[in-house]
């Protein structure tokens, strides 16, 4: 009891702390973005990222790290300038350029750390049964959300101008699978307009009936299992981007967030 009287006490505190403004760093001290970084986001609170990829048309993948490690799932820690940071077991998108204005480095990490970080977050569950942390875990996430959005859409036009005769891996869902969960999926119809979707180890936005997924820059070539619930829908060599074709006309597609598996079979 004692316990979660602390946690609750560390969520009201981040609560307070939570402000709209954001502070962009002067031209002149702006520092570019690497792998390996840990960089500060000026917000209010300040949040935290670990660079883990860097895509060639500028799209960062990183893992946001917190202060408030109670408050996370990731068990692992991180001590960095005197401060100990935890993982959040998810990871976010951000233009180079965004995080160029907003955020600076403060300390670089290895490899082996920068792997065994992503283990702890492929391990780390996104819900909590305990209300302090799944709050704080959806509080730091709508943090992310927008800007990880806007920076899929903005390299999703950049790579589809670049590369119009490019698909990528273009996947149909076939009339009798939908009509198969079609009860389940009704279930999904909530009020929420859902675009930005985010799996296990995926993330996704949709537009216009068909949903496009993207998987960890590390899948590329290697062999995957999609499934949509309990189907295969597809089984063979992977693509970082992954076009899922055919979506039912609902409202809200968040059922996908649940029930597309994506899974790695091998090298």
């Amino acid at each position: 009891m004692r316990i979660i009287e602390e946690l609750k006490m560390s969520l009201k505190l981040y609560k307070e702390s939570l402000g709209e403004e954001r502070l962009k760093v002067k031209e002149d001290k702006r520092q570019p973005v690497e792998i390996g970084q840990v960089r500060v986001l000026f917000w209010m609170p300040n949040e935290y990222v670990l660079i883990y990829h860097i895509e060639d048309e500028g799209l960062v993948h990183a893992v946001p790290l917190t202060v408030w490690v109670s408050l996370t799932t990731c068990s692992l820690r991180l001590y960095i300038k005197d401060r100990i940071f935890a993982p959040l077991p998810f990871v976010v998108y951000l233009r180079k350029e965004i995080l160029e204005q907003e955020s600076y480095p403060i300390a670089m990490v290895r490899q082996e750390t920068i792997e065994k970080v992503l283990r702890a977050v492929d391990r780390s569950p996104t819900w909590s049964a305990i209300k302090p942390k799944r709050e704080f875990l959806k509080l730091v996430w709508k943090r992310y959300e927008d800007i990880t959005l806007s920076s899929l859409f903005y390299t999703h036009i950049q790579r589809e101008k670049q590369e119009e005769a490019t698909k990528g891996l273009v996947i149909q869902l076939l009339p009798y699978v939908i009509q198969k969960y079609i009860h389940q999926l009704q279930a999904y119809q909530r009020a929420a307009q859902t675009k930005a979707l985010k799996g296990k180890n995926w993330f996704g936005v949709v537009e216009e009936g068909k949903a496009v997924i993207y998987l960890p820059a590390e899948y590329e070539g290697k062999k995957v299992r999609i499934k949509f619930f309990e189907d295969v829908i597809y089984e063979g060599t992977a693509s970082t981007k992954v076009v899922l074709e055919n979506l039912p006309n609902l409202p809200s597609h968040e059922y996908l967030e649940e029930h597309l598996h994506v899974e790695v079979l091998g090298d």
